[in-house]
């Protein structure tokens, strides 16, 4: 089995679109209320009640953790923050952060030897 990726259900899909735009820094392809990113897609079905609470994370690997979070912060100046840059527990260099429904997102920074420590 190979993961395809990931669709985000909300209430407001052009928002969230908005937003993901900056994060992930490319247009999305636009059908209706679907917007796709690669393997990140942002739908409205309609009648969606975006649940308070979440149980899953995006997360995002990049080459300098220090200047992606400058960018996002210089982009996007009201983000949520749920964590600076900082060396977790188990060895990653990351951060975190929500997007407007709530959704987490970590980023981290990846090793040099390509071994993926997500977290």
């Amino acid at each position: 089995m190979k993961f395809g990726g990931v669709c985000i259900e909300t209430d407001n899909a052009s928002r969230l679109a908005e937003f993901y735009k900056v994060v992930l820094q490319e247009e999305p392809f636009v059908e209706g209320s679907h917007y796709g990113f690669g393997k990140v897609a942002i739908y409205n079905p309609g009648g969606v009640t975006v649940a308070k609470e979440k149980n899953i994370w995006l997360t995002f690997g990049v080459v300098d953790l220090d200047a992606e979070y400058g960018r996002l912060l210089r982009e996007i100046p009201d983000i949520e923050v749920i964590s600076t840059p900082e060396k977790k527990p188990w060895g990653t260099y990351s951060f975190w952060f929500a997007d407007p429904d709530g959704n987490k997102i970590s980023v981290f920074q990846e090793r040099e030897d390509n071994k993926i420590t997500a977290g």
